[in-house]
């Protein structure tokens, strides 16, 4: 049942409010909110201590900033820059071990 609501049943959702509110998301607030909402959500599930681990509030909001920033660069700037700072920004974290450390706190992650 959780699949079939996760797997199915959002998307149709999300297809059906993008649909109902077309003329809001092609607005001048359309763009800032999609970016709101994709910060929030964001930041919630990379935060999230999957299989008993601690919620993380620091990990999710980096990694929710980080994609709100990328996506404010390509919806307002060239989605070149956008893309290039995402890629500095995954770059940055895989090299100062930001990631790693995170991943050893979540163990396996496999406990579904």
């Amino acid at each position: 049942m959780k699949k079939v609501l996760l797997h199915v049943v959002l998307p149709v959702c999300g297809a059906m409010v993008g649909l109902a509110f077309r003329p809001f998301w092609l607005s001048e607030w359309g763009p800032i909110t999609f970016v709101l909402l994709l910060w929030i959500a964001s930041t919630v599930v990379a935060g999230w201590g999957h299989g008993g681990a601690p919620f993380s509030f620091r990990f999710g909001l980096i990694c929710g900033s980080g994609l709100a920033l990328s996506s404010m660069l390509i919806l307002y700037h060239h989605k070149y820059v956008g893309m290039g700072a995402m890629a500095a920004l995954i770059y940055l974290g895989v090299k100062t071990k930001f990631f790693e450390r995170r991943f050893e706190k979540l163990g396996d992650g496999n406990s579904d």
